[in-house]
């Protein structure tokens, strides 16, 4: 595995999902965020852009719950270790399904 090739792959479209679930803590119905995160996606694309690069008031025009807090979306490590259910991505939750796998091997 070549960890600096996949950072290298990163793109803020990969933190839609996440941006769509910020609005859902502030409130906003996902069934909404969904289609907001999607415009931020287009207006990104439109622009030329990372999603990340957006400002906070490109942000505002799609919806008014975006605050300042909406920055810390942009972390893919926090991304993955948000997803802690049985099976997710978190650092965790893949050191337990890792361990016992291990176990039912022995």
């Amino acid at each position: 595995i070549n960890a600096d090739k996949m950072k290298q792959c990163l793109t803020g479209d990969m933190l839609a999902t996440d941006l769509a679930e910020y609005l859902v803590r502030k409130g906003v119905p996902f069934r909404q965020t969904h289609h907001i995160s999607g415009a931020a996606v287009k207006m990104a694309e439109d622009r030329g852009c990372q999603i990340s690069d957006l400002s906070v008031s490109d942000l505002k025009t799609l919806h008014e719950a975006f605050e300042d807090d909406v920055l810390l979306v942009w972390n893919f490590e926090k991304s993955v270790d948000n997803r802690s259910s049985i099976g997710g991505t978190s650092r965790v939750t893949v050191q337990a399904q890792i361990d016992h796998l291990k176990q039912w091997l022995n």
